[in-house]
């Protein structure tokens, strides 16, 4: 049995203080949950790997504080070209406009981005940060966790109720844990060249050249940032191509008229990984991001996937801790993500397929079929927006799908993103809505006051909002339900049959949308992930249920 822990230990130990590591600890650090984060390098990762962020990570990082700061970084609402052979564009693709308020697809600096939540992790009071500490032993039982760790030669032993192993495609939490991934490795091998001071001005698409002979993918970012990946054949040697000299031949002069050696940020050959974790939680601990799943670049999926496992993930253990949710919320964690990320891990192996095709009579093939595919109006449509990006859909998990609901409420869709319209109060000030449903669970209004429904909102600590059409007057706020209208008629643009309430998550996506008179349904149901009875009986540090 794991020993007794001090009452001052840490409730939730995070292994790794990569993007994915650093999310998790600040979102639970921000709720109040005592955390500590064990990272074996000793200042955050200054080498660019991810490079594509979508709206919901963005969602996320508004709420972490660093969403602005990053913006400002990045190259904002871009797309993807694919160029087949005699450099004939083949699609081009762009995610339809985002539905919650930050741009659908952006390219990033990942370096800036671990910086920024670096700096936020060192500045927070409730997270304890352990630099140079390599974990080297891991126990746990019904009662806790047990970490034992290496710190700048000094041995350690950490204690938590919890644990998430963020620790990368070599996560030592899922060695631990014996928990094998399924999947293949790619058998082409890519060399990705970080570039700085580019001179030449590109549209924002990241462009995939497929041109049958060295297929190689180039992505643009801001402040003269360039990035470019080239295929290696299998007869190259890896530490020969990324000499200064091979790149050299790479860059210059299709790409620049000449190369000083200051501009190269980084040239490295990586083997991309298509594989899932076969369980992300084993009893008291869970793996998120690479350390659950490891997909190719093609689809800009790795780090946003990651991030979702974070926002995921963390609201659970934050309910658990609070006291009321059972082992059926915590489950649910592998339910909603797993599903997701497999269905990742094969769309980004779809598309690199497509990309990698040398053989002549497949890349022609694949050209003719391409145009043919873009004669079909749907087709196209489906390509042009990148509908092959399909978001979660959370309907299986923390959930209630009723029955005889009616018709669907646009933007607010059972297991889907809520949509984050702009709304006014009634100072008139302006903002997302993410601003008014605060950090946890959110009961929202629509033709109704949502302080009209039961006492298990209030159990489980609901902000109640109403939410108004654009130019409805607003009460100044009282207690109960503060008003907020659309500025633009959004999820107000259609006006049900009866008032609605929508039970938002604390990640904000859907896990309700009711009337009245299904309300004690709804609550019946998430009484099995969350029993707000159990929470008021209990301390808000509860040991396990």
């Amino acid at each position: 049995m794991v020993e007794k822990r001090d009452s001052e230990q840490a409730q939730v130990i995070v292994i790794g203080a990569g993007p994915i590591g650093l999310v998790t600890a600040l979102l639970l650090a921000d709720a109040g949950v005592r955390t500590t984060v064990v990272e074996r390098a000793e200042a955050p990762g200054d080498l660019p790997r991810a490079i594509s962020l979508q709206d919901e990570s963005f969602r996320v990082f508004e709420q972490l504080g660093i969403a602005d700061a990053l913006k400002v970084e990045s190259l904002l609402d871009t797309g993807s070209r694919y160029i087949g052979l005699q450099g004939r564009l083949l699609a081009e693709a762009k995610p339809a406009p985002s539905r919650i308020g930050h741009p659908a697809k952006t390219q990033f600096d990942q370096p800036i981005l671990e910086q920024l939540l670096f700096d936020r992790a060192v500045e927070h009071p409730g997270l304890e940060l352990l630099l140079g500490a390599e974990a080297t032993a891991l126990t746990h039982d019904i009662d806790g966790v047990i970490v034992h760790i290496n710190e700048r030669g000094v041995p350690r032993r950490l204690a938590a109720d919890w644990l998430v192993g963020a620790d990368g495609g070599r996560s030592f939490t899922r060695s631990e844990l014996g928990i094998r991934l399924a999947g293949t490795t790619q058998t082409q091998r890519w060399i990705v060249v970080d570039l700085l001071n580019e001179q030449k001005k590109h549209e924002p698409f990241a462009e995939f050249h497929c041109d049958g002979k060295r297929p190689y993918v180039l992505v643009p970012g801001v402040d003269g940032r360039l990035r470019i990946e080239f295929m290696l054949f299998d007869y190259e040697d890896a530490d020969k191509m990324t000499s200064p000299d091979s790149i050299r031949e790479l860059i210059v002069p299709a790409f620049r008229s000449e190369l000083a050696p200051e501009d190269v940020r980084r040239a490295a050959v990586y083997v991309a990984h298509q594989r899932v974790a076969l369980t992300y939680r084993s009893g008291r601990t869970f793996l998120a991001g690479d350390a659950a799943h490891l997909m190719p670049p093609f689809a800009g999926q790795g780090l946003n996937a990651g991030v979702r496992d974070a926002a995921n993930l963390a609201w659970k253990l934050i309910e658990t801790v609070k006291g009321g949710a059972t082992e059926r919320l915590l489950d649910s964690y592998e339910i909603e993500r797993r599903t997701h990320g497999a269905r990742m891990v094969k769309i980004s192996r779809r598309i690199g397929a497509v990309v990698m095709a040398t053989n002549p009579v497949a890349t022609r093939t694949r050209d003719a079929v391409v145009r043919l595919v873009n004669l079909v109006p749907r087709a196209r449509h489906y390509l042009a927006n990148m509908r092959f990006i399909t978001p979660p859909d959370y309907s299986l998990g923390v959930a209630v799908s009723l029955p005889a609901a009616g018709s669907p409420l646009p933007g607010a869709e059972i297991g889907r993103a809520l949509s984050q319209p702009t709304v006014r109060d009634a100072d008139g000030n302006s903002a997302g809505l993410d601003a008014y449903l605060g950090r946890g669970w959110a009961l929202i209004g629509i033709g109704v006051d949502p302080t009209t429904a039961g006492p298990y909102w209030s159990g489980i600590e609901a902000a109640r909002i109403q939410l108004l059409p654009p130019g409805a007057a607003l009460r100044k706020a009282h207690e109960g339900a503060l008003q907020v209208s659309e500025t633009v008629p959004a999820l107000t643009a259609t006006s049900p049959e009866e008032a609605v309430f929508i039970a938002v998550r604390p990640d904000r996506y859907v896990a309700a949308v009711f009337t009245a008179s299904d309300e004690q349904r709804v609550v019946a149901e998430l009484r099995t992930f969350i029993d707000d009875r159990v929470r008021s009986a209990r301390r808000p540090t509860a040991e396990l249920i």
